[in-house]
């Protein structure tokens, strides 16, 4: 289903659940970035296989992006 759902909306389905299982198992074992992303596309095209790659792609990478990344602000 392709939708406007927010990364953190996503990160509490299967996919974004299995993504993140994916890059953090990736990260555990010293892979590189790119690598880390890759097992978290892989994941979550397993559970959605309709998706075309570059849908696919973006949503894991939101979902990552917004479980691992802070954004800080210095007043």
């Amino acid at each position: 289903m392709q939708g406007s759902s927010s990364p953190l909306d996503l990160a509490n389905t299967a996919a974004g659940e299995a993504a993140l299982k994916a890059f953090a198992k990736a990260r555990a074992q010293g892979r590189s970035s790119v690598e880390c992303y890759r097992a978290g596309v892989a994941a979550w095209r397993a559970v959605h296989p309709e998706q075309s790659p570059e849908y696919a792609a973006k949503r894991a990478v939101a979902v990552i992006l917004s479980a691992y990344m802070s954004l800080r602000v210095e007043a």
